[in-house]
């Protein structure tokens, strides 16, 4: 496994495009014996992952906000470490969103498979899942702690430098209206100052920027700014 770990980290630290960011996690899953990887980071309300589950899969947990119920994400954020899952442990009675979200994963295939945790700053939380249509494959023992942060990191400065295209919630996409709004909010314009600037009603400013506040999980319009300009957005 260490050899295995090895080359990982090495082929993520030359990679230069999303396609071989892809290849190396795509192979080490498959030699460890899973089907899928999926690296997902969240922030606030925001989801962002990189996958190589099926494309039906992935719409249908970002647009039902399954990270809010998964119960690998809530595990991940109680322990921190890596760990094994199964979906036949999840709750298989009922008609609740679990329950529901269970069947889902069931049905495109997602039957067990390893999280490895990294805790980021304010609150944020990125993961690495590998995962298989088989009942029980578990490296998790086997990997060493240290060295499976570090493919974690690695993922996440590669994907970043790169500049690798992560799918987000579309709930989550502020719309240009709302960019507009917070674009002169960023230079210290008051709300009347934009509506003034824009042609656009002052109330109606202030509605788009407490969208875009509840889109990126803002809890004020400084904090607001803070995200935007933190995430590339404006």
């Amino acid at each position: 496994m260490d050899l295995k770990v090895r080359s990982l980290i090495d082929m993520l630290e030359a990679a230069n495009d999303v396609q071989t960011v892809k290849c190396a996690l795509r192979s080490f899953a498959h030699s460890s014996g899973y089907d899928w990887f999926a690296y997902l980071q969240k922030e606030a309300f925001q989801v962002k992952t990189f996958n190589s589950y099926p494309g039906t899969w992935e719409g249908i947990y970002l647009g039902s906000d399954y990270s809010i119920i998964d119960p690998v994400v809530t595990e991940a954020k109680r322990r921190w470490n890596a760990f094994f899952w199964k979906a036949d442990d999840w709750p298989a009675r009922g008609s609740t969103p679990l329950r529901k979200f269970r069947d889902e994963a069931i049905d495109h295939g997602i039957r067990c498979g390893v999280t490895i945790p990294v805790e980021g700053s304010y609150g944020s939380a990125m993961m690495l899942t590998f995962a298989s249509s088989m009942r029980s494959i578990d490296i998790s023992d086997a990997l060493d702690p240290k060295k499976a942060v570090q493919i974690v990191m690695t993922v996440h400065y590669r994907l970043t430098m790169i500049g690798a295209k992560t799918a987000v919630n579309p709930k989550q996409v502020l719309s240009p209206r709302e960019v507009l709004c917070l674009t002169w909010a960023t230079r210290g314009k008051t709300a009347f100052e934009t509506a003034t600037l824009t042609g656009i009603n002052t109330r109606t400013v202030q509605h788009y920027l407490d969208r875009a506040r509840a889109k990126l999980g803002a809890q004020s319009l400084p904090q607001l700014v803070a995200i935007a300009k933190d995430r590339g957005l404006i």
